[in-house]
């Protein structure tokens, strides 16, 4: 698996693009994902190529992540929650970080990266309409096997991973007025991941939002049971709509919510 991202400021504006290949070495099979958006920082780019290529690897698998970030990095941005989950199905990933454009496939995928990027400076919509191209090119280029081998800034890392759900389970729910928007109540939603954040126009509309938002990070690559408090059921229901890796377990304990 190669990623790369980056940003560019320019017009005023700061824009970012991102892309991810992963190739299969014995059915020489390619899968690639791109993406470009307003802001963000190149560090945001290359954590969010790092999170879209670990999605791309099918569960059960192992995959090697080749990166340009700088190994400490790399591995910080690894064990953020959200990667965490990503790479959760994988029975394990070796982490590569290895120098910039020094292979062929991270040198397609960083003008992927680019190229997204521009067309989104361009007001082109960036929907990756130029990739299936790109794909195709890489299939015949995968079977020929013109490939030289990565440069390697350091010894590789493995970290663990399980085939099995992430089990996530909620433990508190605070709730607040958001502060210059009258109407709307913060929901601060603690996990054992970390705290997580919703807004809505009453309490179960601000639990909802948070629950969504932790379907959204941890259901993209990973199956989670989604363990709450059976009186939190409808909140989390609307919460998970449409996420489809991510299960409810309804539990008999009860939420610590203080007055």
């Amino acid at each position: 698996m190669y990623t790369d991202g980056s940003s560019r400021h320019e017009r005023r504006q700061t824009f970012s693009g991102w892309a991810a290949r992963a190739v299969q070495p014995i059915t020489r099979q390619v899968r690639q994902i791109s993406g470009a958006g307003p802001g963000g920082t190149s560090l945001q780019a290359e954590t969010q190529a790092v999170l879209a290529g670990l999605q791309l690897v099918p569960a059960g698998a192992t995959a090697w992540l080749f990166s340009d970030l700088d190994p400490v990095t790399l591995l910080d941005v690894l064990r953020q929650p959200e990667a965490e989950a990503a790479r959760h199905h994988l029975e394990e990933l070796w982490v590569h970080p290895i120098a910039r454009n020094s292979n062929r496939h991270h040198q397609e995928i960083h003008r992927i990266a680019r190229a997204a990027e521009s067309a989104l400076r361009d007001d082109l919509e960036p929907d990756g309409a130029g990739l299936p191209n790109a794909a195709q090119d890489m299939h015949v280029l995968a079977r020929a096997a013109d490939a030289d081998l990565p440069l390697e800034l350091h010894t590789p890392w493995r970290l663990p991973g399980s085939t099995g759900p992430l089990e996530v389970q909620a433990l508190a729910v605070t709730y607040g007025p958001r502060k210059g928007v009258p109407g709307q109540i913060h929901a601060t939603l603690s996990l054992r991941l970390g705290d997580v954040v919703g807004t809505g126009r009453s309490p179960d509309d601000a639990l909802a939002d948070a629950l969504s938002r932790v379907a959204g990070r941890l259901g993209k690559a990973s199956l989670v049971n989604l363990s709450v408090p059976r009186a939190w059921s409808a909140a989390a229901l609307q919460g998970v709509q449409g996420a489809g890796t991510v299960r409810v377990v309804l539990t008999d304990y009860p939420p610590d919510v203080p007055e």
